[in-house]
């Protein structure tokens, strides 16, 4: 059997197309947890399991837990908690196991066994169909105080296709997290990880996906020394953060919100309530 192939449980899973098109954010993902310091982690939506070989052929790095739930491809709310061993030959032909749990860490509040210094959640929050706070306050209650958080995400204030028509509404896919539901800009996903009890440390945007044709003109644009054209042509935001405090429920409504006095953890104000009549 090749070292070349990544095994999961048995399974072969297809890792060229993958690690050629995510290579660089991978690289840079890497870089950011040797910034923080991080060293053992929690890393939230394994699947397809490239990065996770990775971070395990590093050597710098250990995998504590995964969160993925990718046993379920449409599941209601309330999926329960599951934790159980994988197995994995990673891309550089190591033999790992490490414990992955599947829930919904989107709709349920659960705790985990391992004790890591760092959670990462790359490439998440924009496939999060209905609550993104409550997987911070997950990962805020798994952290310890000064416990690292590493986030990046499509920049959700870019022009994705200024050259086209086409709607940069994502196009449908076979199931919610095979798409993206939501795309926040920098400020939003600031905002939404400060009320979550976390000290963001570090901000900003990474140009790591390869551009072909006329869009190749982005990246000339995204290196511009102006923030408006980094917000604009930029494709990635990142953010890494310290847990600061522990926080149960958020104290007010991220600005990404729609105001609604249903929201389940977070605090309801006068203004929010105000907002909502005047919505209906």
């Amino acid at each position: 059997m090749s070292a070349a192939e990544l095994i999961v449980n048995g399974e072969r899973i297809e890792a060229a197309n993958y690690r050629r098109f995510h290579g660089r954010r991978i690289e840079a993902t890497i870089a950011a947890l040797r910034k923080l310091g991080a060293r053992r982690l929690v890393e939230l939506g394994g699947h397809p399991w490239v990065m996770t070989s990775a971070f395990l052929d590093d050597g710098g790095l250990e995998i504590a837990a995964t969160v993925s739930a990718e046993e379920i491809t449409n599941w209601p709310d309330e999926i329960g908690v599951m934790r159980r061993d994988y197995r994995m030959k990673t891309l550089g032909g190591r033999e790992v196991s490490f414990p992955n749990y599947s829930a919904n860490v989107e709709r349920t509040r659960f705790a985990i066994e391992e004790q890591p210094d760092t959670v990462i959640a790359c490439e998440i929050i924009e496939h999060l169909v209905r609550a993104p706070h409550i997987m911070l306050l997950n990962i805020n209650q798994w952290l310890p105080l000064g416990g690292k958080l590493l986030i990046t995400t499509p920049n959700g204030a870019q022009f994705s296709n200024p050259l086209r028509r086409n709607s940069a509404r994502p196009a449908y896919r076979c199931n919610v997290y095979a798409r993206h539901n939501g795309a926040l800009t920098l400020a939003q996903l600031v905002d939404l990880v400060e009320l979550s009890g976390f000290a963001v440390r570090e901000s900003g945007f990474w140009d790591v996906y390869e551009r072909s044709g006329a869009s190749q003109i982005y990246a000339a644009l995204a290196k511009l020394p102006l923030s408006y054209f980094q917000e604009k042509f930029q494709r990635t935001l990142f953010l890494a953060a310290e847990k600061q405090s522990e926080v149960t429920e958020l104290p007010r409504l991220p600005k990404c919100y729609m105001p609604s006095a249903q929201w389940e953890l977070i605090q309801q104000t006068g203004g929010t309530t105000k907002a909502l009549e005047l919505e209906e």
